[in-house]
């Protein structure tokens, strides 16, 4: 079983104003300032969750070669 520390986290916040009709439209995106090691199992998750999703739709996965995880990027 993991054990997960939670914190809070610091966003970095980018803002853009886009035209509309009644005026402009304030968007605003905001990214979570993540260490590294966050940066690299945030990552291994999202190939792990990818991957689970393409062996399902995939159908057969024995046609794989092989293949037992993500990428490395």
């Amino acid at each position: 079983m993991a054990a997960f520390l939670l914190r809070p986290f610091d966003y970095h916040s980018e803002e853009r104003l886009i035209p509309g009709r009644k005026g402009e439209i304030k968007i605003e995106n905001l990214t979570p300032v993540l260490s590294g090691e966050e940066q690299i199992e945030q990552r291994r998750c999202i190939e792990e969750g990818l991957f689970d999703i393409f062996s399902k739709y995939a159908g057969n996965t024995s046609n794989m070669n092989g293949y037992s995880g993500a990428a490395a990027v």
